[in-house]
């Protein structure tokens, strides 16, 4: 058995407690799951804490997009062409669309249960920028180690670096100063070429902040979509270039020979953002400098710390009524362009079947999810990986109406009201 925290192994009693005989001696099931790369650090990181008397899980670190996609058509070949099984779980830094979901409904809802997508994490995407001119500010946060201050940038910057309008720094405004940066140095922009949550948050923000035209920041006009290159149907500019999952942007930005711009999950970056990410400190951490950004509402630099991404996320409260919490698009929060905070902020979501044919693998996922939600040991995973965890009312919401059925919503996971009949489960 794997190491379980004190409180893991509480949870795990309880559970156990409530199975029957037959269900309490069945052989632990295997769990597969997959989607996001953003989260990858973090997840893994959970499961070698959980309890394997309980169940095996296992994370395909496969992107957003093939990860809704293995889920929704139940197919294991997304995660890899030799994974056979159960797609019991997904996670997903993109919302699903309303047409997914009515897919979902049409092939599996009524034998798989209704769908739940909830928020399992708050997230900034940072802007790591290689080999930039020298920060010569005194006032912008701290975003790296053994860097005081960082380089800013405002949504026009973004905007005309992330559509090819601005290829140089000395092109670039510093926003503190209302001048451009003094160094000539072209810029190489990285992006994701896979289907990634990560893009869809950025492209969230450029979507709303960016504008073309005479006077305009941007060369293009930027799409809300887990596909970067949508928003370019001619191709990207020549000095793009593209990466696949998170560690690839990563691997792309620590070879990168002049300067660089990317935009990144914060698991990914260095030890003053994620301190304690496997994935920064495994072989020795990147140590990226990342920029500070200006929130166009209040005038403040913001740092993409975790606490300034559930700022820009916190003022939004999850559904309230049952009909309202039944439709898995509304647990999503638009924070596009939020008025305080970090201005590129948003959520990564698990999105899981109500219904399970086999009652281990719902108290497996419930043992779990309680877990990531409840456990101080869990929640310093996420802080250590540079997420936050999600604010008190979605915390409240999700416990009350998905992992429990306090408010008689009959919502949550396992329900024997729903879960029944022709309902026989994923």
């Amino acid at each position: 058995m794997k190491f379980c925290k004190r409180k893991i192994c509480q949870a795990l009693s309880l559970v156990a407690a409530g199975l029957s005989t037959t269900t309490a001696m069945a052989a632990a099931p295997i769990i597969q799951g997959g989607g996001a790369s953003l989260v990858t650090p973090l997840i893994d990181a959970e499961i070698a804490q959980f309890s394997t008397s309980l169940g095996s899980i296992t994370y395909f670190s496969v992107g957003s997009s093939a990860g809704e996609s293995a889920f929704l058509l139940n197919q294991p070949t997304f995660f890899g062409v030799t994974v056979t099984g159960t797609v019991d779980f997904a996670n997903s830094d993109a919302a699903l669309l309303a047409s997914q979901i009515s897919y979902y409904n049409a092939l599996a809802g009524t034998t798989n249960g209704p769908l739940i997508q909830i928020p399992y994490l708050v997230t900034a995407i940072t802007i790591p920028v290689v080999n930039a001119p020298f920060v010569t500010s005194t006032t912008t946060p701290q975003t790296a180690p053994n860097q005081a201050h960082s380089i800013a940038l405002n949504d026009n910057d973004l905007c005309g670096i992330f559509s090819g309008k601005l290829t140089n720094w000395n092109q670039v405004v510093n926003p503190e100063i209302g001048t451009t940066y003094p160094a000539n140095a072209p810029i190489t922009v990285i992006y994701r070429v896979d289907g990634a949550g990560t893009t869809e948050l950025l492209m969230r923000h450029l979507a709303q902040v960016c504008t073309t035209g005479a006077g305009g920041n941007s060369n293009v006009s930027f799409i809300d979509s887990t596909t970067f290159l949508d928003s370019f149907p001619s191709g990207p500019p020549s000095n793009f270039v593209s990466a696949y999952l998170e560690k690839g942007v990563r691997t792309q930005l620590t070879s990168a020979a002049g300067a660089a711009v990317a935009y990144l999950g914060p698991a990914y970056t260095n030890t003053y953002i994620a301190p304690t990410s496997s994935v920064v400190t495994s072989g020795g951490a990147a140590q990226l400098p990342l920029a500070s950004l200006l929130n166009a509402h209040d005038g403040v630099y913001y740092a993409p710390a975790y606490a300034n991404a559930t700022r820009a996320v916190g003022p939004i409260l999850p559904p309230g009524t049952r009909a309202q919490a039944a439709n898995p698009l509304n647990w999503v929060p638009n924070t596009g362009n939020p008025t305080s905070g970090y201005p590129v902020s948003g959520t990564s979501q698990i999105i899981v079947s109500q219904c399970y044919q086999n009652p281990a693998v719902t108290q497996a996922l419930e043992v779990f999810l309680n877990a990531h939600y409840s456990s101080a040991a869990f929640a310093a995973l996420v802080h250590g990986n540079g997420f936050d965890t999600v604010p008190a009312a979605y915390l409240s919401a999700i416990q009350s109406m998905f992992l429990n059925n306090s408010l008689n919503f009959n919502l949550n996971l396992g329900n024997s009201t729903v879960c029944s009949g022709t309902v026989i489960g994923r």
